[in-house]
C-alpha cells in the first residue's frame, strides 16, 4: 500500500494546554455569507413545520393566530400593516412560537432574526385578518339590526294595514245593510226594553215600586202636584199603543216612509229614556230622575214635530201612530210636573215665601198652557188633551178625597181640563170646517155649469 505523500503536521500525544474557543468575527458581507443565509431561510419552513409537529406550545400558539403552514409562508402587503405594532400578547405569542430554537441561538445569529421577522410578519398578518374578520362581523350585526327593524317595521306595517281593511271591511258591511230594517229592529227592542221597565216600575222583579221609590216623593200624599194611584193605569194604555207602533211600522209600506224614517229613532230615544226614568226613580235620584223626564218630553215633542210636518194618510196610521204618542207625550206632561214638585219638596224649597197651594197653581198653568199649544197644532191633537186632562181629573181628585186637601187647587185642576179640551176641540172643529169647504170648492170646480134660462135664438132668423 502506497503512504500518503505529505501527511501534514504531527500533533503531539497529549495536549499542552486546554483548548481555547475562539469567537467568530463578524462576517464580512460576501457571496459565501449571502449564500449562507439563502440557505437558512430556505430551511426555516421546514424548521417551523418540524417543530410545530413536535411541540404542542407551537401548534396552539399558530392556531391562535390563525397562521397555518401556507399562511405562514405568505406575506400581506406594506400598506396592509401599516401601523400595526405587535403588543404584549403578540410577543409572548412571539416567544412561545419561536420556542428554544430561539433561545440555542446567539443575538446575532442571522437565522434567528429572520425567524423573528417572520413571526412578526404573521402576527401583523393574523391582527389585520381579526380587524377585518371584526369589520365584517360588525357589518354582519349592523345589517342584521337593519333587517330586523325593517322586519318589525314591515309587520307592524302590515299588521296596521290589516287592522284598517278590517275596520273597513266592517264599515262597509254595516253600511251594506238596510238603515230601514236596522231602525225597525231598534225600534222593536227598545219597545221589549221600556215594557220590561214597565214591570221593574210597578215591582214585579222585586225592587220598589215608583210609589214608595225615593222616600215615597211620589206618593199621592206626598205633594200637591202628585195625582192619585189609579191615574197611573193609563201607562197600560200608552204601552199597548207602543206595541201597536211597533207593530204598524213593520208593514212593507210603512218600512222606507219619510215619516217613519224621522220618526222611529225619536219614538226609540224616547222608550230608552222612559226606561231609565223607572230605573233612576227606584234608585231614589231625584235630580237625574227631573233631567230624565225633561229629555223625555223634548224627545216625545220632536215626535208631535214630525208628525205635523208629515200628517197622516190614513185613520189606520192615525190610530196607530199618532193616538198612541199623544197619549204619551200629554202623561209625560204631567208627570214632569209632579217630578218638580217631588224634588222642589224633597229641596225644601221656600221661593219668594210662597205657598205651596200659590206654586202648584202655576204649576198647573204651565201644564195648561203647553199642552194647548201643543193641542193647537195639526188637526188639534185630541189624545194629548186627553191624557193631561185624565191627569188633571185625579189630582182634583186626591186633593178633594185625600191629604193634603187643597180645595181651590182642585178647582183650578179642573177648570184647566175644560180650558184644554176646549182648545183641542175648536182647533179640530176649525181644520175639519176648512177642509169641508175645500173638499166641497173641489167638487164644485169638477161640476158642468148649469144654464138657468136666458134669451135664444130663433132658428128661422
Amino acid at each position: 500500500m502506497s503512504t500518503l505523500k505529505n501527511p501534514g503536521p504531527k500533533l503531539p500525544e497529549k495536549p499542552i494546554s486546554p483548548p481555547t474557543v475562539l469567537q467568530e468575527a463578524p462576517a464580512t458581507p460576501s457571496q459565501d455569507t449571502t449564500s449562507v443565509l439563502a440557505r437558512l431561510k430556505a430551511a426555516q419552513p421546514r424548521a417551523a413545520a418540524t417543530g410545530d409537529d413536535d411541540r404542542p406550545d407551537r401548534r396552539s400558539a399558530a392556531t391562535a393566530t390563525g397562521g397555518s403552514d401556507g399562511a405562514g409562508d405568505s406575506t400581506a402587503s406594506p400598506g396592509g400593516v401599516t401601523g400595526a405594532a405587535p403588543s404584549a400578547g403578540t410577543t409572548r405569542t412571539l416567544h412561545a412560537t419561536t420556542g428554544s430554537a430561539e433561545g440555542d441561538r446567539a443575538p446575532g445569529d442571522p437565522g434567528s432574526d429572520a425567524r423573528s421577522a417572520d413571526a412578526a410578519e404573521r402576527l401583523r398578518v393574523a391582527a389585520v385578518r381579526a380587524r377585518a374578520a371584526a369589520g365584517v362581523t360588525g357589518r354582519a350585526i349592523h345589517r342584521g339590526s337593519g333587517a330586523t327593524g325593517r322586519a318589525i317595521r314591515h309587520g307592524s306595517g302590515v299588521t296596521g294595514r290589516a287592522i284598517r281593511d278590517g275596520s273597513s271591511a266592517t264599515a262597509r258591511h254595516v253600511s251594506s245593510w238596510d238603515r230601514d230594517v236596522v231602525r225597525q229592529v231598534v225600534v222593536t227592542l227598545c219597545a221589549i226594553a221600556c215594557i220590561l221597565g214597565s214591570a221593574a216600575g210597578v215591582g214585579a222583579f222585586g225592587g220598589p215600586s215608583i210609589r214608595d221609590a225615593a222616600g215615597g216623593l211620589f206618593a199621592p200624599d206626598a205633594t200637591l202636584l202628585a195625582p192619585s194611584s189609579i191615574a197611573f193605569s193609563i201607562w197600560s194604555v200608552i204601552y199597548a199603543g207602543l206595541v201597536a207602533y211597533t207593530g204598524f211600522q213593520w208593514l212593507p209600506s210603512q218600512r222606507r216612509t219619510d215619516r217613519q224614517r224621522r220618526l222611529g229613532w225619536t219614538v226609540a230615544a224616547s222608550m230608552l229614556l222612559n226606561l231609565a226614568w223607572i230605573l233612576s226613580a227606584q234608585a231614589g235620584r231625584l235630580t237625574l230622575s227631573l233631567v230624565v223626564i225633561m229629555l223625555l218630553f223634548f224627545a216625545l215633542l220632536s215626535a208631535i214635530r214630525t208628525l205635523n210636518e208629515h200628517p197622516t194618510e190614513t185613520r189606520l196610521e192615525g190610530a196607530f201612530v199618532d193616538t198612541p204618542i199623544g197619549l204619551y207625550l200629554g202623561w209625560v206632561l204631567l208627570a214632569a210636573a209632579a217630578n218638580w214638585a217631588a224634588f222642589l219638596t224633597a229641596a225644601d224649597a221656600d221661593l219668594f215665601g210662597w205657598s205651596g197651594v200659590t206654586w202648584s197653581i202655576l204649576g198647573i198653568s204651565a201644564v195648561l198652557l203647553t199642552a194647548a199649544i201643543i193641542c193647537s197644532t195639526d188637526r188639534g191633537r185630541l189624545a194629548v188633551a186627553a191624557a193631561t186632562s185624565w191627569g188633571l181629573l185625579w189630582i182634583a181628585v186626591e186633593r178633594v178625597l185625600g191629604q193634603p186637601f187643597a180645595m181651590n187647587l182642585a178647582f183650578f185642576a179642573v177648570l184647566a181640563i175644560f180650558l184644554l179640551l176646549i182648545t183641542a176641540g175648536s182647533r179640530r172643529h176649525r181644520v175639519d170646517h176648512e177642509y169641508r169647504r175645500w173638499l166641497r170648492a173641489q167638487q164644485d170646480a169638477r161640476r158642468e155649469p148649469v144654464h138657468l134660462g136666458g134669451d135664444h135664438e130663433d132658428p128661422h132668423h
